[in-house]
C-alpha cells in the first residue's frame, strides 16, 4: 500500500521537530495524552480525557506488567501512560521519543507523581534503541509506530530488548478503504500534516511479526470504537487557536480539514454521517511475544 500514497515520509528528526513544537497544545486537545481514544459507541458522552483513558488502561492489560519486571515505553509522549502504568503495575519503565521536549514533560510528570526513582525517559530512535539485548520484560508502543515506514525494523529493535517470553503491546494505523481510495489527496494531506507513515493492512502483521521474530498473538481491529477522535481532536485545536497563537505544525492540521473555516456546530453536522460510513483510516491493536 505504501507505494500508492504519494506522501512525505517521516523520519525520526521530522517526528521528534514535530512533536517539540505541537506536543503542548496535541495534548491539550487529547486530554493530557497524544493518542486516540476509545469510545464504547455512538452514544458514550465521555470526554476526550476518559476515552484516551480507557485506551491507555487496554494496553496496560495487554502488557499485564508485574512489581518486578521493566518495561520499556515506546514513544512515550508526555509520559501520561507511561506513570499510569507505572503506578497501576508496580513495574518500573523506561520511555523514549525522538522529542527532547516530549521527554522533558515526561520527567516533569514522573517527578510529580512520584514515582521518579523507577520511571525516566530519554531521547532515542525507536529503530536503533540505546539499550542492550533482553534489558526488558515487556515493551508498548502507544500510537507511535504509526510514524515509522519500516514497521519490520522498529519490530526487530524491540524484539531484540525484548527478553524471551516478553510480550510487545502496540498500535497501529490500518488503511480501510479500498485501493480506488488510497491515493485520496486530502488523506494524503492529513497523514503529511501529523508526520504519519502510509497505514498498512491489518493482515500484513503476520508477516511483520515472523520477519520480526516474533510470535503474533492477537490484532483487534478498534477502529469503530476509535473513530470519534479525528472529530474531537479537529474541534479542541480550532477552539484552543482561536484564544492562542498556535505552532505552523498545529495550524497546518488545522487547515488540513475540508470546510475548516465553517462553524463547530456545521463541522459536526457534516462530520457525523461520515462517521456511519466506512472510514479510511482504522486502528488496530496488535500484541505479539518473544518466544
Amino acid at each position: 500500500m505504501d507505494a500508492e500514497l504519494d506522501y512525505t515520509v517521516p523520519t525520526p528528526e521530522s517526528v521528534g521537530e514535530f512533536y517539540d513544537r505541537a506536543n503542548v497544545v496535541i495534548a491539550q486537545a487529547q486530554g493530557g495524552n497524544m493518542h486516540y481514544g476509545y469510545w464504547t459507541g455512538p452514544d458514550d458522552e465521555s470526554d476526550f480525557e476518559t476515552a484516551g483513558a480507557r485506551l491507555t488502561e487496554m494496553m496496560i492489560d495487554r502488557v499485564g506488567a508485574r512489581p518486578t519486571e521493566r518495561v520499556l515505553d515506546v514513544g512515550c509522549g508526555p509520559g501520561l501512560p507511561g506513570v499510569r502504568l507505572a503506578n497501576s503495575s508496580g513495574a518500573s519503565l523506561v520511555g523514549i521519543s525522538a522529542s527532547g521536549e516530549d521527554v522533558r514533560l515526561a520527567n516533569n510528570r514522573a517527578v510529580q507523581d512520584g514515582v521518579a526513582g523507577r520511571v525516566s525517559f530519554e531521547r532515542a530512535d525507536m529503530l536503533a534503541l540505546p539499550f542492550p539485548d533482553d534489558s526488558f520484560d515487556h515493551a508498548m508502543a502507544l500510537e507511535s509506530i504509526v510514524h515509522v515506514p519500516d514497521r519490520v525494523r522498529a519490530l526487530r529493535e524491540m524484539a531484540r530488548v525484548v527478553r524471551p517470553g516478553g510480550r510487545i503491546v502496540l498500535t497501529d494505523f490500518t488503511l480501510c478503504a479500498g485501493p480506488e481510495r488510497s491515493t485520496d489527496a486530502n488523506f494524503v494531506r492529513i497523514l503529511d500534516s501529523w508526520r504519519a507513515a502510509a497505514p498498512i493492512a491489518a493482515e500484513d502483521y503476520q508477516g511483520f511479526a515472523e520477519q520480526a521474530g516474533l510470535v503474533l498473538d492477537e490484532v483487534t481491529d478498534i477502529t469503530e470504537n476509535t473513530k470519534y477522535t479525528a472529530l474531537w481532536t479537529y474541534l479542541a485545536l480550532r477552539r484552543y487557536a482561536r484564544e492562542h497563537p498556535v505552532p505552523a505544525e498545529v495550524q497546518q492540521i488545522i487547515d488540513v480539514v475540508p470546510f475548516s473555516s465553517v462553524p463547530d456546530e456545521q463541522l459536526v453536522q457534516w462530520w457525523r454521517p461520515l462517521l456511519a460510513g466506512q472510514q479510511m483510516q482504522g486502528v488496530i491493536i496488535v500484541v505479539a511475544h518473544v518466544p
